[in-house]
């Protein structure tokens, strides 16, 4: 036993028992199970080490710091708003920059602020790091103005305001988006698409045929640029001018100026998923919402409200002649304008109408758990119709 060959355990079984390997004289080299064994944990590193550096670099090594998300703010009701859409990008694990162009006059808790604004301000920096920029307001003339809209009034005399997006230069990449919605999931996605000044959904609601649809501003992709804005403004205030001379009242506000430079050339996002009306649970036909319109009958879809909700990403609340969300329903004005029941083989169904009030529903109930504020009391429903040009 004193004499006995050396066995190397790499050719000897469990046992000790030496493995016949014809091949053991050859000059090839032999790999057993062993072997592989005990060389299988620097094989894993290696190749995870290789997918790594070959795998898509926006999905690996993406620098979120260059992104954000941008609101603006100008009365106590879309601060709230905004609040809630940033709670909703927190919720759901975005990882861009977040970014409130507020109004000037506004201060948080921290810098001597003690009303709600204040508070509100602060919630959504300690809590969801929020980059507050106070902005000087823009009116439909392009120019500064202190306007500061109360309960339920209309603040389209400062949505020049977001365009003030263009200006956050120290961004790659701002996504803006209109704080009357209620935002479904994060949109983290539209950041890493190819490079394009602006990119826009189109208002699938318009009367004007399908082909002929305008960008809509409630969602805008842009890339920062001064000279953009600069330019933008310089085109109201020639509007502005213009309509002052011929006496023709006309107001143009972002949509129209954002059109009117980019209508032609900006990205188009697709409605489906990233523009959801909420008054299209109201409608009687969908194929502009579905994307169906001269379609052939073997691709047109049958409308679902829960599957139309769930693949959604966010619904924007316009439910023209009906107030904002924030604001409670007047009783004759719900019962005037809610979803219609149908009546299939017999049987009513009211499905639309209950997804529809849930999502009002829902919205109210985060306003009062983020915000701890109260819906706005219900204003006169005649008055409400004439308010906003309701024949």
């Amino acid at each position: 036993m004193a004499n006995a060959p050396y066995i190397d355990k790499d050719e000897a079984d469990d046992y000790g028992m030496p493995i016949y390997n014809p091949s053991s004289h050859s000059s090839t080299p032999t790999y057993s199970p062993r072997r592989l064994r005990k060389w299988s944990p620097l094989l894993g590193i290696l190749l995870l080490g290789l997918l790594y550096w070959t795998w898509p670099r926006s999905l690996t090594r993406t620098n979120w710091k260059k992104y954000a998300y941008v609101q603006y703010a100008t009365d106590s009701h879309n601060l709230c708003n905004a609040v809630m859409v940033f709670e909703a990008l927190h919720r759901h694990g975005s990882k861009a920059e977040r970014v409130l162009l507020h109004n000037p006059q506004w201060a948080s808790v921290s810098q001597g602020g003690d009303d709600r604004d204040a508070q509100l301000l602060s919630i959504a920096t300690k809590k969801y790091g929020v980059v507050l920029k106070p902005v000087q307001l823009l009116d439909e003339r392009g120019e500064t103005t202190n306007i500061d809209k109360g309960a339920g009034g209309s603040t389209w005399d400062t949505s020049i305001t977001k365009l003030r997006a263009f200006e956050l230069t120290e961004y790659e990449r701002v996504l803006h988006l209109d704080s009357d919605i209620s935002l479904l999931d994060h949109l983290d996605e539209l950041f890493l698409l190819p490079s394009t000044p602006v990119a826009m959904p189109r208002a699938y609601w318009s009367d004007t045929p399908a082909g002929t649809w305008p960008l809509t501003s409630l969602l805008i992709l842009l890339e920062p640029s001064v000279v953009e804005f600069k330019g933008m403004l310089a085109t109201l205030r020639s509007w502005w001018i213009e309509s002052e001379q011929t006496r023709s009242g006309l107001r143009q506000y972002d949509m129209e100026v954002l059109n009117q430079r980019f209508g032609s050339s900006a990205m188009v996002l697709p409605h489906r998923k990233y523009a959801l009306l909420s008054a299209e649970f109201r409608r009687h036909h969908h194929e502009a919402y579905l994307g169906t319109t001269n379609a052939p009958s073997e691709l047109k879809h049958s409308w679902d409200a829960d599957a139309v909700l769930k693949e959604a990403k966010l619904v924007h609340f316009s439910d023209w002649p009906l107030p904002k969300p924030w604001v409670m329903w007047p009783y004759e004005g719900l019962a005037e304008v809610q979803p219609n029941c149908t009546s299939l083989t017999g049987k009513v169904q009211c499905r639309e109408r209950e997804v529809w009030k849930g999502i009002y529903d829902d919205f109210r109930r985060r306003r009062k758990d983020v915000c701890k504020l109260l819906s706005v009391a219900a204003p006169d429903w005649k008055r409400q119709k004439e308010a906003v040009g309701y024949a």
